[in-house]
């Protein structure tokens, strides 16, 4: 038993084991099982304490370390693969080690799972809260949406903005757009967390930090605000996360560190959006950038509210009045959604009635209107801070829909009816009003007009909404064309304020009880009515205060004016009146004006109008008498505006005042102490007192003496200003008689405006008229004065004080015998004159050399714009003196100059010629032939040089001449801010942009020249050889130019290099036309690689009767690379439709089939067939196989104006112009294109509108490519015109991708038999969709049979409008039977819009009545439009030999062009 005892022991020892290890193998699977399972709840696990490792810190909680220390080891852990254990062992031992690894494992995971109970609380967690999407769908993808988008994106990108705002009205789109905006930002991954919240009028800062928490995640148990603000701002401003936070509906100026909202300085990983109806809220919040918000495009707002109604509007009943009710929606997106939704599917009767009460801004019955738009438009206006606010809003409802309403008028309007507080004169009213006119507009209640600050405009909807909320205080307007006579009695007896404004209202109510009514507006804004008011209209008013009649004619006024004793305001606007004197019975009047008025003779009973504040009688041009002592009567008159009063034969002194048809005397006005504001016109300065002066020393003032001639709005355009400076204008005087008045003399010191025009003996502007030099005067303009040798003559000594110290604009105009503006012999200068120069134009002034002198010039860094024209001896700018002046080369600059327009200038030859060296160059060979210093030209280029330009013939060979360009290397960097350039009618400048010299850093150093130019115009200058010339390498530059215009250059061959064209990555527009020889756009220069993308925009060319191409070698197909706005010296690579990159962009890779290589160059034109390239089908470049093959050796090239390999480069081009090209025999080259089996390649898509004019030798528009091919998705309009060897337009492979096409427009193509091509061999027969061509136009085809000779083009659903013209031989229009549910007809004559462009097209100079005279243009429809064109042209095939007296005329006139 003992041994058995030991050996069972000794057993146990070596059983036990191998049963564990056996076990192994054994339960290998049940323990991988394990394992697996084991490993998915630790992954649980882990995602559980993940979650609450995000709740912690998202509310700002430590985590404690030994929550860090097991993530570390789940992580290792699960970084394990078991798969890759397996794989790696073979045999029975990998099952071994990996069952026991597993149960290794296993207990591992075991222990951490018990770990980690304590740290797993909770078994849900609120889910992350959105922000929700836009309740519009399909606004965002609006054009104005889509850039607003766009912008404030990219304002969220740039660090230097962390608080931008959308500001708007009501209902126009701010928090539809917020929201977009954070989808996308949440989408591009700006920002790891987006929050919204909603600020609105009664800021709740406990509710804001709530809802911002919420979103966040973050819970604010707290009850201090401060402790809550700190943890917000703490959870805001963790480096772990970006967060945007929109504000939205922000009234007044919310405080971000009371809500806790990081701001400013270090924390740019937060940033705020806020929308807002107030600029003044974002601008107190020291908001960096505001994008306000505008109303939809008419095409967008219709766009909507189709969407919105339905197709019910599509019936040929509605849609008429669906466009009427959808234009009164005012591109209010809220009032466009609402009123559409409300419409859908209703009856023609409901549309109707909707529609009326739309214009009559009663649409109580449009359901959710009141709730929808105008609540929230009434509570803008509810919350405006003041009542003086809130009158004048409800004012500007009074006068017609879409009008710009007159800031005067309120201004008059709130004085009569004392709308404002502690207000004692009309110009302390004034300020107020335009103060809170500006408010309103910060509020979006009002907009600005077209027309100028002095106006202002109200939409139409926020009009409704003031005429709702004022009818409650008893307004009543009616402004409407139709109306003849007032409305009813009982709304009348009830008003406080009556507006009537119609060109029919001519029957008036005499005798009318409004015992309430305050203010009335009575007439028509355009029409004179000849209309006779009743006796008793006013009788029944006794309180009224206001009244202005508009354009009313009448022989006196109503008797019962007398009544009237409470009116304060009186206004007579373009009325006819015989007989005023009853106005002397208003003796509280306070405000009077005849603006515009015919008025032969004022009253003498307006001397009882002894509180009179204000009188106008500007532009009274029929008034000639002011009886004496009349205007000294008016003792509290503080304005007297009087500009277009010129009849008037003012007494020279107070005198003779009891002779009959006396006028009154200026002396009169001398005695008057309240004065504030005088605006006078007089026939000459005599009748001015020469000795007296204003009792108000402080007196604002605008006079202009001159005969009538002599005036007009182009001397003063501040006729109708109220607000304005200091101003005289004297014209057609002696100088000898301003010396003689003191009273000139003193308004030349006080003057801020001075305008001298015709003025006799006057040499020197400066000191002859003022010797303290003009202290106060910030505008000077003097004309048509030949007597005037300087503008100012510092020759003397004794002029102490420097003048025009703050002259802002100097003009000078036709002074033929001006010598310098301005002259010392001695060359000495203040700075401080002219130092605040800011415009500087010169025109017609014949004998000036040039503008400035260096020294001057340094001195002019506050100059802006810079305009000479016409100066026929202007040889440069600005020019140097002598030696002093060799360190001032340097130093010139003119930091704020931003539009130079230099024209009419024959003999100029430089901005400045007397700095940097100077390139001579050979007449003969025109090409350099050496440089001299510019001390060494100076003399030769002023002297003798002028007889050189000026020789006729022949040059000899060995004499140099002056290379003339209008920017040198050096005086290129003297306007760095230049943004505007013109130049035209430089008849000796033979470059703009010459860089002949500019030196570059051999370690490359940017040099950078003109980087903010973006219009470039160059027009008529007929020695221009080149635009940019001698352009170094590694110059950046130009890279914001938008525009070039280019025309008349009769010598320019290309436009620029591609060394220049590599750096115009923002160009938008090229426009070149009647340039003879220019032969491509591009030009490579030398043998420089052909690396360089090339971009194109919007282009538009015409008569250019060499142009065959856009470039002028061949280049193969490459990859395309950003132009770097870095200004690197060579482009990065970059994919071509990213960010920043060329808007509209076309590369520059011209080719054509098998021709040689024509280079030009300053050594004029070499050939270089030798080294002539062919493309293969792979895009490669390689050798010709006849490298004698040129240009002139083979008649039989077909030259493409874009090749295929440039068309895949043209992804964003929108418009394509081509006028009179006469070389071009394809557009579109689509033979070679580039298109992988694996997809297809859109081409063109962006492409909205091809026009092509007078191109006699065009076979092609599209050449036909691959059949996979994609492209032109977006073009609305094809306009082909004088194309005589086309004969089709396009063919049903291309008619498939024009999806969007909606006009047809082809004339005077004489070859043209269809405009959709028979299908070819490789192309597939399927039926071709016009599925949004509304309109076509078939003009003078004179052998068109039909638009398509099969039946595949049958369905036309938006076709509205064909009009056939001259189209012999048309018999049908497709052989089958079509679908077009909406056309209205065809017609058989043009309308006025395309006479005119065929006026146009055509160049039919004189000829636009031969095309009116046109048979009487009628609409025919017969059912059918097979039927409708068979029925017009029954017959006239058979005439094809009668030509009609229009075509015989366009005919000749052809042949004499």
């Amino acid at each position: 038993m003992e041994v058995v005892s030991v050996i069972a022991t000794i057993g146990g020892y070596f059983v036990d084991p191998i049963k564990k290890h056996c076990g192994y193998l054994i339960h290998y699977n049940s323990n991988i099982k394990d394992l697996e399972i084991k490993i998915q709840k630790l992954r649980d696990k882990r995602d559980g304490v993940q979650l609450e490792i995000g709740a912690a810190e998202r509310n700002g909680q430590v985590i404690v370390p030994e929550v860090g220390t097991w993530i570390e080891k789940v992580r290792n852990i699960l970084d394990e693969d078991v798969e890759a254990n397996k794989m790696s062992l073979g045999g029975w031992c990998p099952s071994y080690s990996l069952s026991r690894k597993a149960k290794k494992k296993t207990l591992e995971i075991e222990g951490l799972l018990s770990d980690a109970a304590p740290f797993v609380t909770r078994v849900s967690y609120p889910p992350p809260l959105g922000i929700g999407s836009s309740s519009i769908e399909g606004i965002m993808d609006f054009e104005s949406r889509t850039k607003m988008r766009r912008e404030v994106l990219e304002a969220l990108r740039a660090d230097k903005f962390n608080l931008i705002a959308i500001c708007g009205m009501g209902g126009i789109g701010k928090t539809t757009m917020a929201k977009e905006v954070a989808k996308r930002a949440k989408d591009d991954k700006l920002f790891d967390e987006v929050v919204m919240v909603v600020v609105s009028q009664n800021q709740d800062l406990r509710n804001i930090q709530v809802h911002i928490a919420e979103m966040l995640g973050l819970q604010l148990v707290e009850e201090n605000p401060l402790v809550r603000a700190e943890r917000l701002k703490n959870r805001l401003s963790m480096d772990s996360k970006s967060v945007l936070v929109i504000l939205d509906d922000v009234w007044d100026a919310l405080d971000l560190e009371a809500v806790g909202i990081p701001y400013g300085g270090e924390h740019n990983r937060c940033k705020i959006l806020l929308t807002s109806r107030s600029e003044d809220a974002c601008t107190q919040m020291k908001t960096k950038k505001i994008f306000p918000i505008k109303v939809l495009s008419e095409e967008e707002a219709w766009n909507l509210f189709r969407e919105m109604a339905g197709n019910c509007i599509d019936t040929l009943c509605l849609h008429p009045i669906a466009k009427e009710v959808a234009k009164e929606c005012g591109g209010l997106p809220v009032a466009i959604v609402t009123v559409g939704r409300a419409l859908e599917n209703k009856s023609e009767f409901e549309w109707r009635a909707a529609l009326q009460q739309l214009k009559n801004s009663i649409p109580k019955n449009i359901p959710g209107l009141d709730s929808k738009v105008y609540s929230s438009i009434e509570l803008s206006y509810s919350y405006l801070k003041s009542d003086e606010a809130k009158s004048c809003f409800l004012l500007c409802c009074l006068f017609p829909e879409d009008f710009d309403i007159f800031i005067e008028l309120l201004v008059r309007y709130g004085v009569g009816q004392r709308l404002f507080a502690k207000i004692d004169t009309v110009a302390e009213a004034r300020n107020r009003v335009h103060a809170i006119v500006k408010n309103l507009k910060r509020s979006f209640l009002l907009l600005d007009s077209e027309r100028g600050e002095l106006f202002v405009k109200m939409h139409d909807v926020v009009r409704d909404v003031a005429i709702s909320i004022a009818e409650n205080q008893g307004f009543l307007v009616r402004c409407n064309e139709k109306m003849e006579e007032w409305p009813e009695k009982d709304s009348c007896e009830r008003s406080t304020a009556i507006s009537l404004v119609s060109t029919e209202l001519k029957r008036h109510p005499d005798g009318l009880e409004c015992p309430k009514l305050e203010l009335l507006q009575l007439g028509s804004v355009s029409d004179t009515l000849q209309t006779l008011l009743p006796p008793n209209l006013f009788k029944g008013m006794k309180g009224l205060k206001v009244l202005t009649l508009f354009s009313i004619s009448f022989p006196s006024l109503p008797q019962s004016i007398n009544v009237l004793q409470n009116l304060r305001t009186l206004q007579f606007f373009g009325c006819e009146i015989t007989d005023a004197s009853a106005i002397g019975e208003l003796r509280k009047l306070e405000i009077l004006s005849f603006l515009g008025s015919k008025i032969k003779e004022l009253p003498g009973e307006m001397r009882n109008l002894s509180y009179l504040k204000f009188l106008e009688l500007t532009n009274c041009n029929d008034l000639e008498r002011i009886p004496p002592n009349l205007l000294s009567s008016l003792s509290h008159l503080e304005e007297l505006c009087m500009f277009g009063v010129h009849r008037v034969d003012w007494e020279p002194m107070e005198g003779n005042k009891e002779e009959e048809g006396a006028n009154a005397s200026l002396t009169e006005l001398m005695s008057l102490s309240y004065l504030v504001a005088l605006k006078i016109q007089i026939p000459n300065i005599k009748v001015l007192p020469k000795d007296l002066a204003f009792k108000n020393e402080t007196i604002k003032f605008q006079i202009f003496s001159g005969d009538n001639e002599e005036i007009d709005e182009d001397n003063f355009e501040e006729y109708y200003h109220y607000l304005f400076k200091n101003n005289l204008g004297l014209a057609s005087c002696n100088v000898s008689d301003i010396a003689e008045s003191q009273m000139l003399l003193q308004l030349f010191k006080k003057s801020e405006i001075l305008k001298l025009k015709e003025i006799k003996g006057l040499k020197n502007i400066v000191y002859e008229l003022d010797k303290e030099g003009f202290q106060c005067l910030k505008v000077l303009e003097v004309g048509d004065s030949d007597d005037v040798e300087y503008v100012m003559d510092a020759t003397s000594d004794e002029n102490s004080r420097a003048a025009f110290p703050i002259l802002e604009s100097l003009k000078v105009c036709r002074l033929n015998n001006l010598k310098e503006i301005y002259h010392s012999p001695k060359r000495s200068f203040s700075s401080a004159c002219f130092g605040n120069l800011k415009s500087l134009c010169l025109d017609e002034c014949q004998h000036l050399k040039n503008v400035f002198s260096l020294s001057i010039a340094r001195g002019l860094v506050q100059l802006q714009k810079l305009e000479i024209d016409d100066c026929d001896d202007m040889e440069d700018c600005f020019h140097k003196e002598g030696e002093d002046e060799k360190a001032l080369n340097d130093k010139i600059m003119f930091p704020q100059l931003t539009s130079i327009e230099l024209g009419s200038l024959p003999k100029l030859i430089g901005f400045c010629t007397g700095v940097g060296p100077v390139e001579l160059v050979q007449p003969s060979l025109n090409q350099e032939v050496g440089r001299i210093s510019t001390d060494e030209v100076t003399n030769l280029e002023r002297h003798k040089m002028t007889d050189i330009q000026q020789h006729t013939s022949p040059f000899p060979e060995s004499t140099p001449i002056i290379s003339h360009k209008l920017f040198s290397s050096k005086t290129i960097f003297w306007p760095p801010n230049l943004d505007n350039l013109e130049l035209w009618c430089a008849d000796s400048l033979e470059a703009v942009f010459d860089l002949k010299g500019l030196k570059i850093d051999e370690d490359h150093q940017r040099i950078v020249v003109l980087a903010q130019l973006k219009t470039l115009k160059v027009n008529s200058s007929s020695k221009l050889g080149h635009v940019w010339k001698n352009v170094p390498r590694g110059i950046q530059g130009f890279q914001n130019l938008t525009s070039i215009k280019v025309s008349e250059c009769h010598l320019l061959r290309y436009l620029f290099p591609t060394s220049i064209a590599k750096l115009l990555v923002e160009l938008q527009s090229i426009e070149i036309y009647e340039c003879d020889a220019i032969e491509n756009i591009v030009q490579r220069e030398g043998e420089e690689e052909a690396t360089d993308i090339i971009l194109f925009p919007r282009i538009y060319l015409r008569d250019c009767p060499k142009l065959k191409t856009i470039g002028s070698e061949i280049q193969s197909p490459r990859k395309s690379k950003e132009i770097s706005r870095e200004l690197d010296s060579r482009p990065n690579e970059q994919e071509l439709g990213s960010p920043g990159f060329l808007r509209r962009c076309l590369e520059c890779v011209p080719r054509r089939k098998n021709y040689g290589l024509m280079a030009v160059s300053d050594q004029g034109i070499t050939n270089k067939s030798q080294r002539s390239y062919s493309v293969k089908e792979e895009g490669t470049l390689s050798k010709s196989k006849d490298p004698k093959v040129s240009d002139s050796d083979n008649p039989s090239e077909i030259w493409s104006f874009f090749p295929s390999h440039i068309i895949e480069c043209l992804k964003n081009l929108e418009s394509i112009v081509l006028v009179d090209l006469p070389s071009s025999e394809i557009i579109f080259q689509l033979e070679e294109l580039n298109v992988e089996e694996s997809h297809m390649a859109p081409i063109l898509d962006q492409l909205r509108e091809l026009n092509l004019s007078d191109l006699p030798k065009l076979m092609h528009i599209w050449k036909k490519g691959p059949k996979r091919i994609m492209g032109f998705g977006n073009l609305r309009l094809l306009d082909v015109w004088g194309c005589y060897s086309l004969t089709y337009l396009f063919s049903p492979s291309i008619a498939k991708l024009l999806v969007m096409l909606e006009k047809i427009e082809v004339g005077h193509c004489e070859k043209i038999e269809e405009i959709l091509a028979r299908a070819g061999e490789e192309e597939e027969e399927k039926e071709v969709l016009f599925f949004k061509v509304n309109s076509i136009v078939l003009y003078n085809l004179p052998n068109l049979k039909c638009f398509c000779s099969e039946t595949n083009a049958l369905e036309w659903p938006s076709l509205e409008k064909i009009t056939v013209v001259e189209c012999r031989s048309l018999s049908t229009f497709i052989p089958s039977n079509l679908n077009t549910p909406k056309l209205e007809g065809v017609y058989n004559a043009l309308s006025e819009v395309e006479i005119f462009k065929i006026h146009w097209k055509l160049k039919l100079e004189g000829e636009y009545d031969a095309l009116s005279r046109e048979e009487k243009r009628t609409c025919h429809w017969k059912g059918d439009l097979n039927a409708t064109i068979e029925h017009i042209f029954k017959g006239k095939e058979k005439q094809v030999n009668h030509k009609t007296q229009q075509e015989e005329q366009i005919e000749t006139i052809e042949e004499d062009l």
